[in-house]
């Protein structure tokens, strides 16, 4: 499974469309190439690197001291901090670049330069390199590194107006907990699905608008953890994109 690395908005940020200019920007001075359908581009050490679904987001196997150039300079030039998935979520904020983050994590880690960041991310995908196994064990991904999850969409899922096992409660109050950092509920679904038992689904709006991500909450069978994954609605490539719940 790829490590998901991201550019976060700070309170100085420019709009989404600016920080993609100067993504593209970062790449084309550090003599990268983007492939003509805008899905990925190669470094000019050679480094393959796929685009997100979001502005900003790079999903990557491995490193190479040109990306980091790219993610370096992307990330001064928009003023965004740099956000990874895994076990260290301390946003990381580059030499140069300013504003506060917008989340509710208030520190941030300063990075002097491109070969910090290299560094600082080394460590970060081998941890993910060991989460990606131990959820291959525990059942969480199946051996071709997908996801064991329930669908986006509740199809034809039975709905639920109420849920005496609690989860849809548990799943509600874990969000409703990040309004206070402007994350708003537009609207949710409870639902039975055969395999994953009771499933709660919510479009929900981030701070500073924008489309409705996609999050999904459910109790994992037979465990007493919760699993919750959070996804865009429209995708780059439009056969996996989801229609907002309700339509």
């Amino acid at each position: 499974m790829p490590f998901h690395v991201y550019l976060s908005p700070t309170d100085a940020s420019p709009p989404a469309a600016q920080i993609e200019a100067d993504v593209r920007g970062a790449i084309a001075a550090e003599g990268g190439r983007i492939d003509p359908d805008g899905v990925a581009f190669v470094t000019k050490d050679g480094l393959r690197v796929t685009l997100g679904d979001r502005d900003g987001h790079f999903l990557v196997d491995q490193l190479s001291p040109s990306f980091c150039r790219i993610l370096f300079s992307a990330a001064q030039r928009s003023n965004t901090t740099v956000d990874r998935e895994g076990t260290d979520l301390t946003p990381l904020q580059m030499k140069g670049s300013h504003g506060a983050t917008l989340y509710d994590r208030i520190q941030t880690d300063p990075i002097a330069d491109p070969t910090a960041l290299c560094a600082r991310l080394g460590r970060d995908l081998q941890d993910w390199k060991r989460l990606v196994s131990e959820d291959q064990a525990n059942g969480v991904l199946g051996p071709d590194e997908q996801p064991l999850e329930p669908p986006p969409t509740p199809g034809a899922e039975a709905r639920l107006t109420s849920d005496p096992t609690g989860v849809a409660d548990h799943c509600a109050a874990t969000q409703q907990s990040l309004a206070l950092f402007g994350w708003k509920v537009v609207r949710q679904v409870v639902s039975r699905n055969p395999q994953y038992g009771v499933v709660w689904r919510a479009d929900v709006t981030m701070p500073g608008g924008g489309e409705p991500s996609r999050v999904i909450c459910w109790k994992r069978p037979g465990r007493a953890d919760y699993s919750v994954i959070d996804r865009p609605l429209t995708m780059f490539d439009p056969s996996a994109s989801i229609p907002p719940l309700g339509q």
